[in-house]
């Protein structure tokens, strides 16, 4: 036994090794196309679950069927189509139709937008002036005026009151009523009593064209004149402005209501033309002048009025036979702050002016001034000078 296990130890070993790979060889030969088909299989399903995995929506709509490779080694492999379908797109969404034509009328525009308000600009100022003696000559005088205005766009509203009182203490010689003796005393004399409130509305049509109306009240004891007054009406024009000047005039109608201190004389009724041209001068910031004339020229005849060129005053006087003439100067300078000086001339001319009221110490026994006398009529000039202090407001 042992000598043929020694001979068939080589040759028979060889026979068999050679057999066993001829085998091996033929059972890998076999096994190649199974292989190849199992690698392609296997491609297709990782291509498939990178896809998935590119696409969340996907890999959640395919549900617990749709498996990586791996999970089940038992399970058999998915048909390549079934794992790389995509699930069907989304129909499109439905386009609304169009809406149908409007029927309703267009809307309204919107409103403009409103005009800013325009600024009201006040102004307001006081002046008093006085003048004070005593001694050998006994007197006192006062002025008082206030002025203010409201403007607001095109409408302009000023309201002026002036008053001037002045007394004297003088002596007077006299009869003695009971002994019929002359005696020497003294008596408190009015010697200026006049005062004048005047209203005007100006109506600007532009910046330098002007409708105005105005009205005036007023009485003047010492001229004779216990109440004038009456309105006004016409166009104001703005003739030339600049830096320095302010030049306008003015042309309109004005009536004029006069009654007497003097008993016995019937109020007189004035119908006028009026004209007046004015200045105002800046002489500096806080320096300038102001200069005014106005006249008056009676359109009707006056036939209440007592004719001051007659010699035997009579009643009646003709048409532009009473003119009337005022002028006016001022200088202004400012002191400090709202304080400011002011110094006024004032003049009035009366062509025709009113018969004089008897002196307040005359004697019972006067019987009142002669036609013929120089001192029947009031002076035809009066004058007023003012020195006065002016405090504005605002």
């Amino acid at each position: 036994m042992g000598k043929l296990q020694r001979r068939l130890n080589v040759p028979t070993l060889f026979l068999i090794l050679t057999a066993v790979l001829l085998y091996r060889l033929n059972s890998a030969q076999a096994e190649i196309p199974a292989a190849s088909a199992t690698l392609a299989q296997t491609g297709s399903t990782v291509d498939a679950g990178s896809a998935e995995a590119a696409n969340p929506l996907t890999a959640s709509d395919a549900g617990p069927s749709a498996q990586p490779v791996g999970t089940d080694a038992g399970a058999p492999p998915s048909p390549p189509d079934a794992q790389t379908a995509l699930p069907p797109p989304a129909p499109p969404c439905p386009i609304p139709p169009p809406p149908p034509p409007c029927q309703c009328p267009p809307p309204c525009p919107s409103p403009p937008a409103t005009p800013p308000r325009p600024t009201v600009e006040w102004k307001a100022q006081t002046s008093g002036g006085m003048l004070i003696t005593s001694g050998n000559s006994d007197s006192k005088n006062f002025t008082l005026g206030v002025n203010a205005s409201r403007k607001e766009g095109n409408n302009k509203l000023a309201l002026d009151g002036h008053l001037a009182y002045g007394s004297s203490d003088i002596l007077v010689v006299g009869t003695d009523p009971t002994t019929g003796a002359t005696i020497v005393d003294r008596e408190r004399v009015t010697s200026t009593n006049n005062w004048a409130a005047k209203g005007r509305y100006d109506r600007f049509l532009t910046s330098n064209n002007t409708l105005f109306v105005g009205a005036l009240a007023a009485g003047d004891q010492v001229a004779g004149k216990s109440f004038f007054g009456g309105g006004d009406i016409g166009y104001s024009r703005q003739l030339f402005k600049n830096k320095w000047h302010i030049v306008v005039s003015e042309l309109g109608y004005d009536f004029s209501y006069q009654r007497y201190v003097r008993a016995g004389l019937d109020p007189v009724e004035i119908h006028s033309a009026r004209v007046l041209v004015g200045e105002t001068l800046s002489l500096s910031k806080e320096t300038g002048i102001i200069a005014s004339a106005e006249g008056l020229f009676n359109l009707n005849r006056e036939s209440k009025a007592v004719n001051a060129s007659s010699n035997d005053a009579s009643l009646g006087v003709a048409a532009f036979k009473d003119t009337r003439i005022n002028g006016k100067i001022g200088l202004t300078t400012s002191l400090w702050s709202s304080l400011s000086f002011g110094f006024t001339f004032t003049v009035r001319y009366d062509e025709n002016p009113a018969p004089r009221p008897n002196p307040p110490n005359a004697p019972s026994t006067f019987a009142g001034y002669s036609p013929t006398s120089s001192f029947y009529f009031a002076d035809k000039v009066d004058t007023l000078t003012e020195a006065t202090l002016i405090y504005t407001f605002f």
